[in-house]
Order: C-alpha cells, then structure tokens, then sequence
C-alpha cells in the first residue's frame, strides 16, 4: 500500500504524464475491451450457442445439369435420407429454415398490442441442440411437428408484452399475420449476435413449407433448409470425409447428367471469419468431390491479428515516447540513487512497478468506459464495426445484442489484465533499459 501511495505522489508531481498516459491506456483498453467482446459474442461459448467450438454447418447444395448450374439450400428428403442418422461421426442435428420468415406483426387472439417479431422456423431437434432455457412450459414436440399444429415458443420479453408473465402466456393464442397459433413454452432470449439460433417465435416449418417426396433426382436435394450438426470431439475430418462420401454415392446412382455437391461446409469459426464464396465451372464436371477441408487457424484470424496488433503496438509506441521523455527529465536523479549503492536491477524495478501502477489505474478506466460505450451504444458500434457487420445487425429495434454474459466473461477479463501488463512492458521497459545503459556521470551532467 505504501508503494502505491508514493508512486501516485510521484504522479501527482508530472500531472501532465500522468493523465497523457492514464488516458492512453484507457482508450487501448476500451477499444480493445468492446473489440474482444464482439468477437467473443460470435466465437465464444454462449447462451444458446453453447456447442459452438463444435458445431458444423451445412448451408447448400450446388447441382451442376447439362446446361445449367443450380444452387440452393437443402430438402427436407435430403436431409432425412442422408444426413440424419447417417452421419457416424455426429452426436446431434437438427434443421431449419435458411431464410429469415421476416418480422411479421404478432398479437393477442387478435386483440391487445400488435409488433414486429423475429419469426424462425424450425424442427423439435432445434431445442436439444441449442441450449434454450424455458421459463414455463417446454418445446414443441415430434408429434406437433409430424401433426402440422400451429404451436410457438415465445421469448419471454414476447410473453412480457403480450402477457402479465410467462405462466399466463402458455396455452394462449397469438397471431401471427393473421394466423392462429397456441403457445406451448416460453423461453428466455438470447442474443442476435448469434444469427444461427436468435429468434423471438419459433415456429415449426411443417406448418409453413412445402417439402418434395422421396425422389432420386438430385434437383429435388434441393430445397429451404440448413442444417447443423454437432460433431463428437475430433471428428471434423471424418464429418467432411463423410458428406464427401454422400455426394459420391448420390452423383453414382443417378441415371441424369446432373451431378450434386455440398459446396457450403463450414465449422463456426470459418463461418464467421471466412464468408466464403466457393466457385466451380465446368471442367469440374465427372470429377470427383472432395468437401473442402478447414481453413488455417492463421489465415482465418489474420486480420483480427492485425487489428489487435493495431490496438496494441501504435498506443504503446506512444507511450514509450511518453516515458523515454519522463526518462530523460529524470536521469540525474537515478544516477544520484545509483551512487548511493541502488543497483539497476532495483531502479528498473522501481520504475517498471510505478508504470504498472499507472497501467492498472488506466486499465480499470478502460475497462469502465467500455462497459458504459456496450450498455449504451453497443448497437451503434456494431453497426460501424466490420466486425460485427451481418451479425445480427438486421434484426428489429428491441433484439438483445451485448448481453452480460458476453460484456462481463471472465475470459475477457483475464484477457484484458494480461493486455495490461503487455502493455506496461512494451511501453515501459525499453526506455528504462536504455536510461540504464548510460553511464553515471552523463546522467548527472544531462538537462533536467
């Protein structure tokens, strides 16, 4: 504690450094902070997205005919046929409808409040698959599916709206453009940073899309939906192998030249950071598939490297102008010191923990400023920020964003403290080595 009070005297004495450097450090940290959290909210582990480090998309189909080339989603008969419980290397699956249904305007019976909602269309499996907690009731089940019922599962900021509380709202009815449908759950909302599972209603896509029957030709392969699958740990290779191994086996059965690939195979961290675009043209016709395999861990983060690095090495570089200038004002002075006997060693010890002191002070303001810029401009942010850009940008006005979990990770306050001290040490260090390295009697005979 005495450290800390002399090295805060000491600051008082250079106002000017010290609130230069103070306030250097807090806008790295900041910009730094809410850069960490939107790419937390779209790679990390949270709620509903739970499986993410292991989740596997399986976005369309390219179907390459004699004269014509076809892309498009998958059929529900596809899916069924081949991917569901076909997949070995799979523990989960479910399927949903590619396309955002749109913002219709929901109400009571017909009565009460009418608003925009994100309208999703899914499967029963959807709800095994991401982890939604329920407040009252539960999901929609395979019999509601199979039966066509018009049930939905609300969100309970939906419920608050159209109901006193969740409990009221299970078993009422709401409409849907102009459509019945009973309420069987009530759950808690997440967050539009995670376009894959974010919704307001769910609804089952039985009651709303046409499916084609069984068929053996590859154009009706085609179709609305994605899916997604959860892989067992380690098994990315053999789920690639695996849909590689379908197409084959489809493009060898079928008696038309049309051929089928799956030509949007993504894991999570390649759907958010790559946004591919894969392009074939006909000399690939009669050629043998290969799903493509992953992308480079370090092709896929260079550019958030390089935004980091931004963020990181122009302030530091700065500050250490900042502290080589402080260095130089205070040079007779440790030369006085070191002539009483303190060693180097000591001194840079000395000046290195008064840094870090000042770091940690400019660190907490960073870290306060970016909870305050999240609370209340978060969405402006994400709408400027190439990071967050198509991530939920699109949703209504009163989607969830930033939410706690995502704003107050302790992954992202470990991550911030370390940055503090690398911070420190890249801006302090090679001033205070190079003051060091000068001998005593050019310090005592330096300006001060």
């Amino acid at each position: 504690m005495k450290f800390i009070i002399n090295t805060l005297r000491e600051a008082a004495r250079t106002p000017g450094f010290s609130l230069l450097y103070i306030c250097g450090v807090a806008f790295t940290i900041a910009f730094t902070m809410i850069y960490g959290m939107l790419l937390y909210a779209q790679l990390g582990p949270v709620y509903p997205e739970y499986n993410r480090n292991s989740s596997f998309y399986i976005n369309r189909t390219l179907i390459f005919g004699e004269h014509s080339t076809m892309g498009n989603c998958l059929s529900r008969d596809f899916i069924e046929r081949f991917l569901r419980d076909s997949l070995k290397s799979a523990e989960k699956m479910t399927a949903m409808v590619s396309y955002n249904f749109g913002y219709p305007m929901v109400q009571t019976d017909g009565h009460g409040p009418e608003f925009h909602v994100e309208t999703r269309l899914v499967e029963p499996s959807f709800f095994d698959f991401y982890s939604y907690e329920f407040k009252a009731g539960k999901p929609f089940t395979e019999s509601d599916f199979d039966s066509n019922l018009r049930v939905a599962a609300v969100s309970d900021k939906v419920a608050h709206r159209l109901f006193s509380t969740p409990e009221e709202a299970v078993g009422g009815k709401i409409r849907i453009d102009h459509v019945d449908y009973r309420i069987c759950g009530v759950f808690r909302e997440g967050s539009a940073l995670c376009p894959d599972s974010y919704g307001e209603v769910f609804i089952p896509y039985s009651t709303s899309v046409g499916f084609s029957g069984k068929n053996s030709s590859p154009e009706l392969y085609a179709g609305p939906l994605r899916a997604v699958i959860k892989t067992k740990p380690g098994k990315v290779k053999e789920i690639r192998r695996e849909l590689s191994d379908i197409c084959r086996r489809i493009n060898a059965i079928d008696t038309t030249s049309s051929k089928i690939y799956l030509s949007d195979v993504q894991d999570h961290a390649e759907r958010v950071l790559l946004n591919r675009e894969v392009n074939y043209d006909k000399s690939s016709y009669g050629k043998e598939y290969t799903v493509m395999e992953s992308a480079s861990w370090l092709k896929m983060c260079r550019p958030l490297l390089i935004g980091l690095l931004v963020l990181l090495l122009i302030p530091a570089l700065n500050i250490s102008g900042l502290i080589g200038a402080r260095m130089d004002r205070l040079n007779a002075d440790l030369a006085v010191r070191r002539c009483f006997g303190a060693t180097r060693g000591r001194i840079m010890r000395m000046v290195m923990n008064e840094n870090l002191v000042l770091t940690l002070t400019g660190g907490i303001l960073g870290l306060v400023a970016a909870w305050l810029i999240a609370s209340f401009a978060g969405d402006t942010l994400l709408m400027l920020s190439p990071v967050g850009y198509g991530s939920g940008i699109s949703f209504g006005s009163d989607a969830s964003f930033l939410t706690g979990e995502m704003a107050f990770s302790p992954i992202l306050f470990a991550a911030t403290l370390i940055l503090c001290i690398i911070l420190n040490i890249l801006s302090a260090w090679l001033p205070a080595h190079r003051a060091m390295r000068r001998q005593i009697t050019e310090s005592l005979n330096s300006k001060r």
